[in-house]
């Protein structure tokens, strides 16, 4: 069984690429581009399932890759919208198999709300949550992440 902290979130798969089942992924972290990947690990209804890689490629910020069983456009338009992750043991630098950047937490819950998308354009970095609240992301706010659960556990201000 696949475990929330065996994985690194990388994309979500935002459409299918051609008519033999290929994928395209927007990436998120960088952590795939030297990676030794023999599998991606896709969410599917919330159950982390993996696929066999058999190619993979670079399309500008995006990856294209197509999976083993995965051959008609049909069978890949049925995983648009799937989070996709790797293994951290495939990450290349062991040292960085611990470190998360503020996109892993994405998909992550604070309270009731998702974490939609993070903007860490800036030095202020905010979460845009599910409910519409934009939330502050810093290491004095936060006093837990559960990687299992996915659950961001901070102690917010009043009003926010």
């Amino acid at each position: 069984m696949i475990n929330d902290s065996d994985i690194l979130m990388i994309g979500t798969i935002v459409r299918t690429h051609g008519k033999q089942g290929e994928l395209q992924c927007r990436t998120t972290n960088e952590y795939w581009d030297d990676a030794e990947a023999t599998f991606l690990i896709l969410r599917i209804n919330a159950i982390p399932v993996p696929f066999r890689v058999l190619d993979w490629r670079v399309k500008g910020q995006d990856l294209l890759f197509t999976l083993k069983g995965i051959t008609t456009e049909e069978q890949a338009l049925a995983l648009v919208g799937c989070e996709v992750s790797m293994l951290r043991s495939d990450i290349a630098n062991p040292e960085e198999q611990a470190l998360l950047s503020w996109q892993d937490i994405v998909g992550y819950r604070i309270g009731e709300a998702t974490i939609e998308q993070i903007d860490d354009s800036t030095a202020n970095v905010l979460a845009q949550l599910s409910d519409g609240r934009l939330v502050p992301l810093h290491e004095d706010l936060i006093t837990d992440i559960d990687h299992d659960q996915r659950i961001v556990t901070m102690n917010l201000p009043e009003g926010l």
